[in-house]
C-alpha cells in the first residue's frame, strides 16, 4: 500500500534523517482531535492491485509500527460518501 494525499490533510511527515528514501517516504496526514477531544493523526493508504487480491483472498492487512511499543490504532475504510466504515 502506498500513502496518498487526501482532502483535509494539514501536514506532511517526512522521513527521519537516519533513514533512506527506500526505507521511508513522506506521508500526508491530518493532525487534530476527535469528538472526545483525543489527539489523533489520520493518514490514507491506497491498496495496490496485489493488495486487493490478497484482501479478496482473505489474507490480513498488517500494520507495522517502527519502535518498541504499540499505541492505540484503528484501520478502516470509507464508503462512497466518505463515511467511516468502522
Amino acid at each position: 500500500m502506498m500513502p496518498v494525499h487526501f482532502e483535509g490533510a494539514n501536514t506532511t511527515f517526512t522521513k527521519p534523517a537516519d533513514m533512506t528514501d527506500e526505507q521511508c517516504m513522506p506521508v500526508s496526514a491530518y493532525v487534530g482531535r476527535d469528538s472526545d477531544n483525543l489527539p489523533f493523526v489520520l493518514t490514507a493508504w491506497q491498496p495496490s492491485h496485489e493488495d486487493i487480491q490478497a484482501i479478496n483472498a482473505g489474507r490480513p492487512i498488517m500494520l507495522k509500527l517502527v519502535g518498541v511499543s504499540m499505541q492505540p490504532a484503528a484501520l478502516y475504510t470509507f464508503d462512497h460518501e466518505y463515511n467511516a466504515n468502522v
